[in-house]
């Protein structure tokens, strides 16, 4: 696939490092109490590389597209779970690799694709890849827009992410990431900057901030002012 499309290469790297990130993380909490076994951790970082493969079958103009794509070649795009499946479904690897290839993209409300399955249906790899796929192509660069704020896909998570993705998972992912923003220098929407100081558990979107002459603002109360970029 790199070889093909270097952006679509950077973001298969980028998704299997936080996909390891929330890996470590289940494996640290003792989550799945003891189900977690190294097999398991070697097996989903595998999974996650493999996630996008089927985009070898999807043609170069497309792939490569420095535009937004019609609804035909979108329509396209989409097929690429199956097509994965279809060129790793006869290897002698783990099935939830092959379930992660088809299901990256299916949501727990029913509404990815293809085949609209629901959360009892989706595989646990598959969520987990899923996250962070989301995660990346959100705050990477694309050929026709510019990376979003960590903070603002965060707030995107929290408002609509709960339905769409398994909770446990989701939760943990967002509080690792927003944690290794802490102490950070960031911009408010109004252009002033300041660092992170506390995280709210309950909206990790809005941490309180602190300016440089030593005022405190919490982000969760003071709505009007939001987190424009990370320094």
């Amino acid at each position: 696939v790199e070889n093909r499309d270097g952006s679509t290469g950077g973001h298969i790297r980028r998704t299997t490092t936080y996909v390891k990130l929330l890996a470590e993380e289940l494996q640290k909490r003792g989550m799945y109490k003891g189900q977690l076994t190294q097999d398991y951790i070697e097996n989903l970082t595998i999974a996650a590389p493999m996630h996008d493969v089927g985009k070898i079958a999807i043609p170069d103009a497309i792939l490569q597209k420095p535009g937004r794509l019609t609804d035909e070649e979108f329509a396209l795009i989409k097929k690429h779970p199956q097509f994965g499946f279809d060129l790793i479904r006869d290897l002698q690897i783990d099935s939830r690799i092959k379930r992660t290839a088809l299901m990256h993209h299916e949501r727990c409300d029913g509404s990815g694709y293809p085949s609209q399955l629901d959360s009892s249906l989706i595989d646990d790899f598959a969520m987990i890849t899923a996250i962070a796929d989301v995660y990346d192509a959100m705050t990477a660069a694309r050929r026709y827009r510019a990376p979003l704020c960590p903070f603002a896909v965060i707030s995107s998570f929290e408002s609509e992410g709960f339905t769409k993705y398994n909770t446990k998972f989701l939760l943990l992912f967002l509080k690792k990431l927003a944690t290794t923003y802490q102490s950070n220098r960031v911009m408010l929407n109004d252009s002033r900057f300041c660092n992170i100081v506390m995280l709210n558990p309950h909206e990790l979107s809005r941490p309180i901030v602190r300016f440089d002459d030593g005022s405190i603002l919490d982000l969760s109360t003071n709505r009007e002012f939001f987190i424009k970029s990370v320094m």
